[in-house]
């Protein structure tokens, strides 16, 4: 018989092995068109809790270095970006209070790989386990929650790569999963990850970098989703009264090379940054048409993606894609 943990492993292999066959069959990236939101029904949720990196964190990372990283002149208001994160707008969608514990600079758990911010990693900030455990379950009762009308969103898109590029995918996705039975454990109802893009879509100017270009050989975009496909299974299997929403960020850059999205959103530039720093100084150049850029720094997404994201997983969550 094989134990849990060899079986989610298998999983993990079968789903990496499906990844490649399904890119030699289709030579095209998947294609939808623009995400429209309908208001049909009432919000589904009346409590977002968010936990996670500098793609949804709304200025604690900021708060925490003095107000000083992000530089408030080339970002908005502590978020890493010219506007408000996908959790934002996803929870004005939803006419939900926000609780939001998502700090820049985030890994899975700083034990694990340590959790640093600021202009050259000189601020420690909470790894997403010392989120849940330090940050939220030290204030917020359970009892003070809603589970049926509560949304907990697990959002992670690779810092521990970043910082520890040596790690494997399937550690990294292993401490993902812990924190998720800890907060079903804690009467989680509704919980939403994310799967990870493919680090090819990064700025040219980002790829260059030495540490992402040894990621991109090491294909850990795909080993990544791989493990999460497998812990999804393994998870769903453990905790069947858990609804389980996951947000294909893979597909969101893909969907972005259609033109007509493009133009839709008036986004021109999907392969530079708009924003950049100056050698190791704390000064940055700005782009001259900043509204027309996907990414705003070297790594972030503007915030006209981010609430394309959002529309995205608004649909995901109330059924209407």
């Amino acid at each position: 018989m094989l134990s849990r943990m060899n079986l989610v492993c298998v999983i993990i292999y079968v789903s990496l092995l499906l990844s490649f066959s399904i890119e030699i069959i289709e030579a095209t990236p998947i294609i939808s068109k623009r995400e429209t939101f309908h208001e049909k029904k009432p919000s589904p949720f009346n409590t977002v809790i968010i936990f996670g990196d500098s793609t949804c964190d709304n200025g604690n990372t900021w708060r925490l270095s003095n107000y000083t990283y992000p530089p408030k002149k080339f970002f908005y208001k502590g978020r890493f970006s010219n506007g408000p994160t996908w959790v934002e707008y996803l929870s004005k969608l939803l006419h939900a209070k926000e609780m939001n514990y998502a700090y820049g600079g985030a890994t899975t758990d700083t034990n694990y790989v340590k959790a640093v911010s600021g202009f050259d990693g000189e601020i420690p900030v909470p790894g997403i386990k010392q989120e849940v455990e330090d940050k939220f379950k030290t204030q917020v009762s359970a009892k003070s929650l809603n589970p049926d009308k509560t949304l907990y969103i697990v959002a992670h898109q690779g810092n521990d790569y970043l910082n520890n590029p040596k790690i494997f995918p399937v550690e990294c996705v292993k401490h993902l999963y812990d924190v998720w039975v800890e907060l079903a454990n804690f009467g989680a109802k509704h919980i939403l990850i994310n799967n990870f893009f493919n680090l090819k879509n990064l700025p040219e100017v980002t790829k260059n970098y030495g540490v992402i270009s040894r990621l991109l050989t090491g294909l850990v975009s795909k080993m990544h989703n791989a493990a999460i496909d497998g812990f999804v299974w393994q998870f769903k299997r453990t905790h069947k009264d858990v609804k389980f929403y996951i947000l294909p960020m893979d597909q969101v850059w893909e969907e972005f090379k259609d033109p007509n999205l493009k133009k839709s959103l008036g986004i021109t530039d999907v392969n530079s940054a708009c924003v950049l720093r100056i050698d190791k100084t704390k000064n940055y150049t700005i782009c001259p048409n900043p509204d027309e850029h996907f990414y705003w720094d070297h790594i972030h997404p503007s915030t006209k993606v981010h609430n394309f994201i959002a529309v995205k997983v608004y649909n995901i969550i109330t059924g209407q894609k």
